[in-house]
């Protein structure tokens, strides 16, 4: 079983790789063969198809998403700092996921699957926080989610139109400083380090 994980796993480094410098539909199966050093048997053993091996990409981002929300809950006691962390984790997503799901149309669905995840996970951020106190009074909560992650997908959104992938920490710091002090009481949102982190945890 080893064996099998290790040759997945290569496998989706090869394709971000090969979606990455060529984009999904110039990408070839035979491509993302040569570079993870496998046949195409090999490849069809895991995956059906080039949208299913970008699809695998798309999850397996996810679950690390998923996985950085969890360390920084451990590491942060505001639900809140872990929201303004969490902007900048998505920042550290490869290029090929925001290709993927932002630029191929095979993957509107997925792209509109993500999106949902995001809201919710926004969503739940904001519930917690309101239960501790940490809110200001009267938000619309849905809303609030669905306007931070409109704000948040708008950046990566312009960083591609402009090609500027390294000013999107800035324009997540003006989302965060726009954003927060509306959602936030005074005293706890200055608490809050709305700047991106040195490093986040592993």
């Amino acid at each position: 079983m080893r064996g099998v994980s290790t040759t997945r796993d290569g496998l989706l480094t090869a394709a971000a790789a090969v979606f990455d410098r060529d984009g999904y539909v110039r990408a070839t199966i035979d491509d993302v063969c040569d570079r993870a050093g496998v046949t195409k048997g090999a490849l069809y053993g895991h995956f059906s198809s080039k949208r299913a091996l970008a699809v695998a990409v798309l999850d397996r981002q996810a679950q690390e998403w998923a996985k950085a929300r969890e360390r920084l809950q451990r590491l942060h006691r505001s639900p809140l700092q872990v929201l303004v962390d969490l902007g900048y984790a998505v920042n550290q997503d490869r290029a090929v996921v925001r290709r993927l799901l932002f630029q191929a149309p095979i993957c509107d669905d997925v792209a509109d699957l993500r999106l949902a995840q995001w809201t919710s996970t926004v969503r739940d951020l904001l519930r917690t926080a309101d239960y501790r106190g940490e809110l200001r009074d009267g938000l619309d909560l849905d809303g609030c989610a669905d306007a931070v992650i409109a704000a948040l997908v708008g950046v990566h959104l312009m960083s591609m139109a402009v090609e500027d992938p390294d000013g999107v920490p800035r324009q997540v710091s003006r989302v965060w400083r726009t954003w927060l002090p509306a959602l936030a009481r005074p005293e706890v949102c200055a608490t809050l380090r709305l700047e991106p982190p040195r490093r986040l945890p592993t």
